[in-house]
């Protein structure tokens, strides 16, 4: 790998640590700024919205009506570059609700370079079914 690629990564790295920071301080607005505006998110529960505002909605009914309180931790994953300005990461993910036992995923994202951040333009965030 290139020191630009290297670079590119770590700020993709460093977008999923605020991304995650910002998820656990229940902040619906501010989860949707990390999605370019005509964004899509598939959510874990096949909830599908397109664009920020449908996204902020989304998160506002997730973070402060079903999963209150709920805390996410997200791994660093791996990056996969498709252009200079175009990538895939993805990584794994557990979302521990207040008094719930946590559920595991992973998180499969399409990111874009958008002036100095890398937004998401694609989101699909899976939960793994409960092993019997």
């Amino acid at each position: 790998m290139d020191t630009i690629s290297d670079a590119r990564e770590e700020a993709i790295y460093r977008e999923i640590q605020a991304f995650t920071e910002v998820w656990n301080q229940g902040d619906a607005r501010a989860l949707a700024g990390f999605y370019t505006e005509d964004a899509v998110r598939v959510g874990a529960f096949g909830d599908i919205q397109h664009g920020r505002a449908e996204i902020e909605a989304a998160y506002e009914r997730l973070l402060h009506g079903t999963m209150p309180g709920a805390t996410v931790r997200q791994e660093r994953g791996w990056v996969r570059m498709l252009t200079p300005d175009l990538a895939v990461w993805q990584g794994g993910l557990e979302i521990t609700p207040v008094g719930g036992p946590s559920m595991k995923g992973h998180v499969v994202q399409v990111m874009q370079k958008r002036g100095d951040r890398w937004l998401i333009v694609e989101a699909h965030p899976k939960f793994f079914p409960p092993r019997s």
